[in-house]
């Protein structure tokens, strides 16, 4: 994992988005971008933070960071990890990305990268073959999908309580936007064999309305969810 000369050309793109575990992936890469002569790990002009939930106000801190030119040198590094991006943060990191300057590198980690804006994606290179398995799996997905209505509402409860009842959680988000997704390939694979099935198609419509729902700051995942148990 940590063999990034593979991945990274000797003159570096504007913006990168990595999927993989932000909690590992950012040190490793700056070290690496150390080894490289890139930055400075004690550089002003590094700027690395790991967010639970990267917010506007954090997007914003970014863009003001961005807008100041290098300090000790010619280049700036960012390299911002995090479990989950909301839509107001997103349009902000955005409009960065379209008017990058030409002194600074962006990279940006993230476990799944079809979370984000496809305005985003279209701007960056992406490195997707550092994504490690995180959070819910098939297996409990399936599990969820197959169980009555009591397990899956109590499956919710434990889900809730494990990020100590914090909806602002972006590891929260990012779990439940997982369940979500097993659920989706799921009923995906049913609806394939039985296209006219209304029934399975408005669980299609309904968990893509979730998934959207969880990216809107202040939206309760737990109701989602709820929401999610009931209606399968």
């Amino acid at each position: 994992m940590n063999n990034f000369s593979q991945l990274f050309p000797e003159n570096l793109y504007h913006s990168y988005i990595i999927e993989g575990n932000p909690e590992n992936i950012v040190y490793i890469l700056r070290d690496y971008l150390e080894n490289r002569g890139e930055i400075n790990k004690n550089s002003v002009d590094l700027l690395l933070n790991l967010y639970d939930s990267f917010t506007v106000s954090d997007s914003k801190e970014i863009k003001e960071w961005h807008n100041n030119k290098p300090t000790e040198g010619n280049k700036k590094i960012c390299i911002i990890g995090t479990k989950f991006i909301n839509k107001d943060a997103e349009q902000t990191l955005l409009k960065i990305i379209e008017e990058p300057n030409p002194y600074t590198h962006f990279f940006i980690v993230v476990p799944d990268s079809s979370l984000l804006l496809s305005t985003i994606l279209s701007r960056v290179q992406l490195i997707d073959n550092l994504k490690i398995g995180n959070g819910i799996d098939d297996n409990e997905a399936e599990d969820f999908f197959k169980a009555n209505l009591s397990i899956r509402i109590e499956k919710v409860a434990q889900i809730i309580k494990k990020f100590k009842d914090n909806e602002n959680s972006g590891g929260l988000r990012h779990e439940a936007i997982m369940l979500i997704n097993g659920i989706e390939k799921i009923v995906y694979l049913k609806w394939k064999k039985d296209l006219d099935n209304k029934d399975l198609k408005f669980i299609l419509e309904e968990l893509k309305k979730s998934r959207e729902y969880l990216s809107i700051p202040g939206a309760s995942v737990k109701m989602i969810l709820e929401h999610i148990a009931l209606m399968i």
